[in-house]
């Protein structure tokens, strides 16, 4: 079982003036087809921490370049942009010799900034996740293995796979993290919305499609995610995450997350890559 504040820890090592420099090592407890894509987005979103001081994360924008293996990766930050209001920090994850594996830009704001406060995207009405089965019950229940991923994060399905004639692209879970619930610092939990809502749009994107979910796959090529709020004090989080299109070989999501008590944590936009099979999810 993997804890998600010990394995998007960063050693620091030297640098030059105006860059940071890191090692982090790619935890196999966070194996989904490979390096879960939101883990090693929630590693540049802690890179990116080491400059913004006081300050909140706003925003992350991340390309996905190449499936690492596990084990080291450097990740080298730089500030693009600073002001006493935000500051921009460009992420770059690599592994080997030089071989990009990920490149961010993270933004992030002073907290306690003047403004109107408005939520606009309001929590969809759900059964709390006290009484919904437990996703692996319904994995084990079909005779299909369990990912590493699923002993980290506790999913608890209201509506998932379809399997009906309608198709609808939508998945809709309770969340929680282990073995630690919930976290203090808010890079990390913040990093807990980045990998849900990287990991669940294409579960809801393969709704429409059930009877290709066995040849199909999408690898993240990008995330967008924005950032609302801070869930430190909510152990359980909800997720939805649905299907925008599909064309051309490429299949597009957006999810939101909310705390129990139903406050907006995150909202993001995906873009996923088409291949022809699972077993060659590696090329993109």
């Amino acid at each position: 079982m993997g804890d998600l504040a010990e394995d998007t820890a960063l050693a620091e090592l030297p640098a030059e003036p105006g860059e940071h420099r890191f090692r982090a090592e790619l935890s196999r407890d966070w194996d989904l087809m490979g390096p879960n894509g939101g883990y090693l987005a929630a590693i540049a979103l802690r890179a990116a921490a080491a400059h913004a001081g006081q300050a909140l994360p706003v925003s992350l924008s991340c390309q996905f370049l190449a499936r690492p293996r596990f084990g080291p990766v450097h990740v080298r930050t730089e500030v693009l942009r600073a002001s006493r209001r935000a500051t921009a920090v460009r992420v770059r994850m690599e592994q080997g010799a030089d071989r990009p594996v990920l490149e961010a830009l993270v933004w992030a704001a002073q907290s306690g900034l003047a403004g109107p406060n408005a939520d606009w995207t309001p929590a969809p009405r759900a059964p709390g996740p006290d009484g919904v089965p437990d996703l692996r019950t319904h994995l084990a229940a079909e005779g299909r293995g369990v990912p590493a991923w699923h002993r980290n994060v506790t999913l608890r399905e209201i509506s998932g796979r379809t399997g009906g004639a309608d198709g609808e692209p939508r998945v809709r879970c309770w969340a929680r993290f282990e073995p630690r619930r919930r976290f203090d610092d808010c890079w990390v939990d913040a990093g807990r919305s980045v990998i849900l809502l990287d990991s669940l749009q294409w579960p809801a994107v393969m709704n429409a499609f059930p009877e290709r979910e066995t040849v199909l796959f999408a690898p993240s090529i990008d995330l967008y995610v924005a950032f609302h709020g801070s869930g430190s004090d909510s152990e359980w989080l909800l997720v939805e995450t649905t299907g925008t299109a599909a064309h051309r070989g490429t299949f597009h999501g957006r999810g939101s997350v909310w705390t129990r008590e139903g406050r907006l944590l995150a909202s993001a936009g995906q873009q996923m890559l088409g291949t022809a099979v699972r077993e060659r999810a590696d090329r993109l």
